[in-house]
C-alpha cells in the first residue's frame, strides 16, 4: 500500500524490534552492573552500597510503575 502525502506510516514491526533491542541493552547493562556489585571486594564497596541499594530499589520501583506493575509469569 502507497503512504499518500501528508500521512506517515507506522510499521509495528520496526517499532517492536526498537522495544526488544532498547530492552535488551537494559537487560545487558543491569546484569553487568549486578555482575560488577557481586564480584567487588565488600571492603571496597561497603560505604557506598546503602546508596547502591536505595537507588536500586528506587529504580526497581520505577520500572513496576512504568510497565503497569509485576506481571505474573515473568
Amino acid at each position: 500500500m502507497d503512504a499518500k502525502p501528508g500521512r506517515v506510516h507506522i510499521d509495528p514491526e520496526k517499532i517492536d524490534a526498537a522495544v526488544r533491542n532498547e530492552r535488551d541493552r537494559i537487560v545487558v547493562a543491569l546484569r553487568r552492573l549486578a555482575d560488577r556489585i557481586e564480584s567487588a571486594p565488600v571492603e571496597r564497596v561497603s560505604k557506598g552500597l546503602g546508596w547502591v541499594a536505595t537507588a536500586a530499589e528506587t529504580l526497581v520501583r520505577a520500572v513496576e510503575r512504568a510497565l503497569g506493575g509485576e506481571q505474573k509469569g515473568s
